[in-house]
């Protein structure tokens, strides 16, 4: 792995001959460390270790955290397409664990795409919360979509606009907001070696403070009085981090600099920035831990007062004839109805999140929860709503073993045969593993039609 030079004398400088020795050796080690986090909204953390096929080791900093075994395909288990878990480098579960999100709380994830720090927040919250989920890269927020859709969370709405339009609606309306800004990727450099030749054309740290800091400027205008901000990079540089904080204090004299202290996260390097609060920032380093590098900085606005109200969305209860295809479809299928506030856009029918703000002007990609399309008085399910379901939530089940080959070859979207623990009758059927909602399938006569969708099925 050959480092960009100008990265390499400013890392000697900064740490000293003798750390820097340590430091570059670690880095230009092969080493792939691959680890998973359980979605604690669908499983206990203990339940998993029971039931997860190999022994697992914790990573310090992340209580759902767990190192994985070297060659276990994790991707390809049956658990992983049932949204039990997120695949995720440990280091980037620090900014979730610094933000601490909170049950019923409103949260921002401005930088969001693809959705690892927004699933680990929505496994930390309940219904009641409500999660803004943003990425300004249209092309990023499908895949942001599809992770937070396959961890089954609800209580969200998707979002595709830059910052400033963000808050103008959203003036001190979050109690949580984060910002995994866009960086230079030097803390990626070993596990993603193309990102060295980003850092030297488009992601240089002269290119990346500039963005950050307008980044902070806007989410410091959503926090809401005594709300959290969390700002973190996947970076070394101490003008993304140390320095970044630093003029951010001095910007904004209404937030402080809170400290982290996690196992196997370190401090920050105050000595960088010239300022000794700064320690209290949280960095981990591929040499002092088993991650790749990391920042985080926790920073709480001290002014007093209420929330931002950000208005009421406003719109139209679908009409009943709309409904009754979705009432129908749970009764076959044995479902209790969800209880709340539908919305129909076109044919696709949705439910909205319990608390759900005015969203005039915004690009929304996704709003609440996904039913399904009503087509000609017909109801076909969406995945989401599948993924939503708790276990033994639906009478209509057509169990399939982890560890068989049928689990496989539905998630490959081939059809399959009924067999006598196939529920008798035609009609839909919610596909499970391990009593797990994998998706779903239509029985008619000896076969079962396969409705996974295309786009997540094995290749």
């Amino acid at each position: 792995m050959k480092l960009p030079e100008e990265f390499k004398q400013k890392m000697q400088c900064l740490m000293g001959q003798e750390e820097y020795e340590i430091f570059m050796r670690e880095l230009r080690r092969k080493v792939m460390i691959q680890s998973l986090r359980v979605n604690t909204k669908k499983i206990t953390v203990a339940e998993f270790l029971r039931i997860f096929p190999y022994e697992l080791t914790p990573v310090p900093w992340c209580a759902e955290g767990f190192y994985l075994p070297k060659g276990f395909k994790a991707s390809m288990h049956p658990y992983y397409y049932a949204g039990l878990y997120y695949l995720q480098d440990p280091s980037a579960m620090l900014p979730v664990v610094a933000l601490a999100p909170r049950p019923g709380e409103r949260i921002l994830d401005l930088c969001s795409a693809p959705g690892g720090k927004a699933t680990q927040i929505g496994a930390a919250t309940t219904d009641r919360s409500f999660l803004v989920l943003n990425d300004i890269n249209p092309k990023r927020t499908k895949a942001l979509l599809k992770n937070v859709e396959n961890f089954g969370l609800t209580n969200m709405v998707v979002t595709n606009n830059q910052p400033q339009e963000l808050a103008a609606v959203f003036s001190g309306y979050f109690d949580r907001v984060l910002v995994d800004a866009p960086c230079s990727g030097e803390g990626m450099f070993r596990r993603e070696p193309r990102l060295m030749i980003a850092w030297r054309r488009d992601y240089h740290p002269k290119v990346c403070t500039p963005i950050q800091a307008e980044l902070l400027n806007y989410a410091a205008q959503m926090v809401a009085p005594g709300g959290r901000l969390v700002y973190s990079t996947c970076t070394f540089s101490p003008e993304e981090n140390e320095l970044q904080v630093k003029n951010f204090l001095a910007r904004h004299p209404d937030f402080d600099l809170v400290g982290i202290d996690l196992a196997g996260v370190s401090p920050g390097r105050a000595e960088w920035a010239g300022d000794e609060q700064l320690k209290k920032t949280g960095r981990i380093w591929p040499h002092l831990s088993r991650g790749e590098g990391q920042f985080a900085a926790i920073l709480v606005k001290t002014t007093t007062g209420t929330r931002g109200e950000g208005g009421r969305f406003v719109h139209a209860e679908p009409a009943a004839a709309s409904l009754k295809p979705f009432w129908d479809f749970c009764a076959e299928v044995g479902i209790t109805p969800p209880t709340g506030r539908f919305f129909q856009k076109g044919d696709d029918l949705l439910l909205l999140p319990p608390e759900l703000p005015d969203l005039s002007g915004l690009n929304v990609v996704r709003l609440g929860l996904f039913l399904g399309e009503v087509r000609h008085d017909q109801f076909i399910p969406a995945h989401p709503l599948a993924l939503a379901l708790e276990r033994q939530q639906a009478e209509r089940q057509l169990e399939l073993a982890p560890n068989g080959a049928e689990v496989i070859k539905y998630l490959k979207g081939d059809t399959l045969l009924a067999t006598e623990a196939t529920p008798p009758g035609n009609g839909w059927l919610l596909v499970t593993t391990g009593g797990f909602p994998l998706g779903w399938a239509k029985r008619v006569g000896n076969l079962v039609k396969n409705y996974y969708p295309p786009a997540w099925r094995i290749k």
